[in-house]
């Protein structure tokens, strides 16, 4: 259950440009969070992604407004909210690689063959929500309900993941006496 937050600068990216860049995102990160596979219209349902055009003279990076610390193709700041225990660290690097990857290629550009010979202009940060912290419907959802409703059984990725999660937190939890 993936939702975004994309922050671009105002006129950088095309009506095409955002359209491609919302079903880049959606797909790579319901496949990432879920598991091969898993994207289809109950996990679409539960999928947004959020623009937001930041005026130029709002967004600062070195303390200039323009771009002498941004790489091609520009500054984008990606906030990807998840539930908690949705993502292991291996998938959270298969996020930021696939977020950086989506912008490139909405660009028609190819990503550095060396991203770290380039300035660090497309940041990416991963929020977990706390589980039972998500709701609609009128009822909280947790990471286990979520895997349910988009068909991840127990056996799904996101059903194995969530589980042993689920699992070691309640124990942490109950080994310091921390009361529900």
């Amino acid at each position: 259950m993936p939702l975004v937050h994309f922050h671009y600068p105002e006129g950088s990216l095309s009506a095409q440009q955002k359209k491609t860049l919302t079903e880049k995102l959606t797909h790579v990160l319901i496949e990432i969070e879920g598991g091969t596979g898993m994207d289809g219209p109950k996990a679409r349902s539960i999928s947004w992604v959020m623009l937001y055009e930041i005026p130029k003279d709002s967004w600062a990076i070195g303390g200039t407004f323009d771009d002498t610390y941004v790489a091609p193709p520009g500054k984008f700041l990606t906030n990807v909210h998840v539930p908690e225990g949705a993502l292991s660290n291996a998938r959270k690097a298969m996020v930021q690689k696939a977020v950086f990857e989506a912008v490139f290629e909405t660009f028609g550009l190819e990503p550095p063959k060396d991203p770290d010979s380039v300035f660090p202009s497309i940041f990416v940060m991963i929020t977990e929500w706390p589980e039972g912290n998500m709701g609609a419907r009128g009822k909280v959802f947790g990471l286990a309900d979520i895997g349910a409703y988009v068909g991840g059984t127990g056996n799904s990725d996101i059903g194995k993941r969530g589980k042993a999660y689920l699992m070691a937190r309640a124990r942490h939890r109950s080994a310091a006496n921390y009361p529900d």
